[in-house]
């Protein structure tokens, strides 16, 4: 898992690289080259113009002159490394990273403990509300039923536990009609876990 979010925060650092240098990097450097470019063309315009005035314009001879092809193998080119882009600005580039990845670039895992604080945190909302109001409290306005109402079925899945979240069938029971005849195998496990984080 490591390796794997190494190679996306490399994937990650050249694609910045790649769109500062394209798109934000000062234009300046590419206006400079294109008049520089500019310039070149109409030197070698003007030096095309002197050497054609100096041409000769005998057509007499054409029929004795005689065109010779000669036919060669294309040379191959030389392999020559391509320049990587460089970046001008250092601290400008520094800000646009600080600016793009401003969260921690770590893989995003979910953690056994966190599931159950967040887990926590809703029911206790629904605790509360009906604490101050049992006889006009429902289920439906809130994420959870309160604990008291809420079904102590736990379930696994990819190595963390849950609790299931559907209110109890009735006052004398402490599971939900779907975990009604199920063994709560993992319910002593969950509470280890519960107890550790309250205390």
């Amino acid at each position: 898992m490591e390796r794997l979010s190494k190679d996306i925060n490399k994937i990650e650092n050249s694609v910045a690289r790649y769109i500062y240098i394209k798109y934000i990097q000062e234009r300046a450097t590419v206006s400079e080259q294109t008049n520089i470019d500019a310039a070149r063309a109409d030197a070698g315009s003007d030096a095309s113009d002197d050497s054609n005035s100096d041409v000769d314009d005998d057509d007499d001879d054409d029929d004795e002159d005689t065109v010779e092809i000669e036919l060669s193998k294309p040379k191959p080119k030389p392999k020559t490394k391509v320049a990587r882009p460089k970046i001008l600005d250092k601290v400008a580039y520094t800000a646009y990273q600080k600016n793009i990845f401003h969260q921690s670039r770590s893989c995003f895992t979910l953690n056994q403990d966190d599931l159950i604080r967040e887990d926590i945190r809703i029911m206790t909302l629904a605790d509360e509300a009906y604490e101050e109001h049992p006889s006009e409290f429902k289920v439906g306005d809130f994420e959870l039923p309160p604990d008291v109402l809420r079904c102590s079925f736990i379930r696994k899945h990819h190595h963390r536990y849950y609790r299931c979240r559907n209110q109890i069938m009735n006052k004398d029971s402490d599971v939900c009609k779907k975990h009604e005849n199920s063994e709560n195998i993992y319910y002593d496990n969950y509470n280890e876990l519960l107890e550790k984080l309250i205390t």
